[in-house]
C-alpha cells in the first residue's frame, strides 16, 4: 500500500481550482434565452449567495445527495456490481442501503439506470486500471 500523496506544497490557484467547473456553468446558464430563465427560474436570483440559507442548505444538500449516488452508480458500474462491491471491501449493508436511496432518487436499480448525461467507457477504464497495475508490478509506478 503506497503513502498517501501530501499536496500541501503543490497548491491550487484558488478553492475553485483553476475556476473551469464556474467558468462553465456561467458560460452555460449566462447564455440561455431570458424567457427559458424566466420559466425556469420565476423569481431570479443571480448568485447562489443571493438565496436565503436554508435554500443554499438545500441546494447543497441535494447536489451532496446526486454526487454521492452518480458516485455509487460508476462504482456499481466499475466493479462489475454487487459482489465485486462486497468483495472489494464494501460492507452488504452500505450497499442494500445505496442501491435503497439510488432506487428512491432514480426510480431505477443502478444495474440498470443510465444517465442521459454520461457516458461510461468502462472498457477504457478497466484497460487503464489493468495498464496501471501491471506498471506497479514491473516497479514503472513513479507512486
Amino acid at each position: 500500500m503506497t503513502d498517501d500523496l501530501d499536496f500541501r506544497s503543490d497548491k491550487s490557484d484558488t478553492v475553485e481550482g483553476k475556476g473551469n467547473a464556474g467558468a462553465r456553468w456561467d458560460a452555460y446558464h449566462f447564455g440561455l434565452d431570458d424567457d427559458v430563465l424566466a420559466e425556469a427560474f420565476p423569481s431570479p436570483t443571480p448568485n447562489v449567495e443571493d438565496y436565503d440559507e436554508l435554500v443554499r442548505d438545500d441546494i447543497a444538500a441535494d447536489a451532496r445527495e446526486e454526487s454521492e449516488l452518480i458516485g455509487f452508480w460508476v462504482a456499481w458500474h466499475l466493479a462489475g456490481g454487487f459482489h465485486a462491491l462486497e468483495s472489494g471491501g464494501w460492507h452488504r449493508a452500505t450497499i442494500f442501503r445505496k442501491v435503497r436511496r439510488f432506487r428512491s432518487r432514480y426510480g431505477m436499480h443502478p444495474d440498470e439506470y443510465s444517465f442521459p448525461w454520461i457516458r461510461l467507457d468502462l472498457e477504457r477504464a478497466w484497460a487503464a486500471g489493468i495498464a496501471s497495475r501491471i506498471e506497479t508490478n514491473r516497479g514503472d509506478s513513479p507512486y
